[in-house]
């Protein structure tokens, strides 16, 4: 039995080793044709994707804002001077005191210290002249006229110069000019005599009020126009602080006419219509009147 199995694996290994030769030397050729069509089937995928927003990243993007909406010019100090703008906002001021003078005859005698005769249109000229060789002196104004308005408006012509693109002291100049020519020896001179205090105070402390109202619009502006959150206390506190600006830009935006302003000093026969005016209203007759000249178009 044990000689039977030992032959029997004998002849197993045999074989096996037969078979693995033949394996080994036989030519095994496969050949297998795949058909175009079913490859291109079988890898063909076709996938959509529709978002649900739509993106556009053309060069010619019209809908896209980067740049922030500009700021009004009354809002802005112009990087070079410009007289052009200096010289409107003049005329603005012009206007706005001949307002503020007749808004000064109907406050009380208490605030304003002018009396009847101050106030009244008669010999208009004279009082003038009167005034003027009178002065200056020590008004006898309320506190808060001559210490907190005078710097204020004095502030006010400051700032109008400094937005125009003018310097410090240059901006103080014409707040000088402005406060000293225009109003103490101009405007106030035909209700009252001019006051040391005025002349002093208005340009002086203005130039100083007048650049930390500057500072401060500056700091409101680039915080959005928002003051304590406000968009309103804003636009409030940036009117106080440069009301000429605003009004004059206000003004522009809606009226499309024009304005000339000019200082008149000619005889009386040279502006029958003013020497009649004069004359109406008491003025004396003598060789030359003084005022001033309005013409608005529309």
């Amino acid at each position: 039995m044990l000689k039977q199995s030992i032959t029997a694996l004998f002849l197993s290994a045999s074989s096996l080793a037969n078979a693995s030769m033949s394996n080994s030397n036989q030519h095994i050729e496969f050949s297998y044709t795949v058909d175009q069509a079913e490859i291109d089937t079988l890898y063909s995928y076709s996938i959509a994707i529709r978002p649900t927003t739509t993106y556009s990243m053309g060069l010619t993007e019209t809908t896209l804002q980067l740049e922030e909406e500009p700021v009004a010019k009354y809002l802005t100090i112009q990087e070079e001077k410009d007289w052009d703008y200096l010289k409107s906002q003049t005329y603005t001021i012009l206007g706005l005191s001949v307002a503020t003078v007749g808004l000064m005859t109907m406050l009380p005698e208490s605030i304003t210290k002018w009396d009847e005769e101050d106030r009244s249109l008669s010999q208009v000229g004279q009082k003038w002249k009167d005034n003027v060789s009178d002065g200056p002196v020590w008004d006898r104004d309320e506190h808060f006229l001559n210490y907190v308005m005078h710097p204020y408006f004095g502030g006010v012509y400051y700032t109008a110069a400094r937005h125009a693109g003018f310097s410090e002291f240059e901006s103080f100049l014409y707040s000088a000019s402005m406060s000293t020519f225009f109003w103490e020896y101009g405007v106030e001179a035909f209700a009252e005599v001019p006051s040391w205090q005025d002349l002093f105070i208005t340009p002086f402390f203005g130039a100083v009020v007048g650049e930390m109202m500057l500072e401060a619009e500056q700091d409101i502006v680039s915080s959005g126009g928002e003051v304590l959150g406000s968009e309103t206390m804003g636009g409030v506190t940036l009117f106080f602080l440069n009301p000429v600006g605003h009004i004059h830009g206000w003004v522009s935006e809606a009226w499309d006419g024009s304005a000339e302003f000019q200082y008149s000093s000619s005889p009386w026969f040279g502006n029958q219509d003013a020497a009649k005016f004069a004359l109406d209203a008491g003025a004396e007759y003598d060789r030359a009147f003084y005022g001033v000249e309005m013409k608005i178009t529309f």
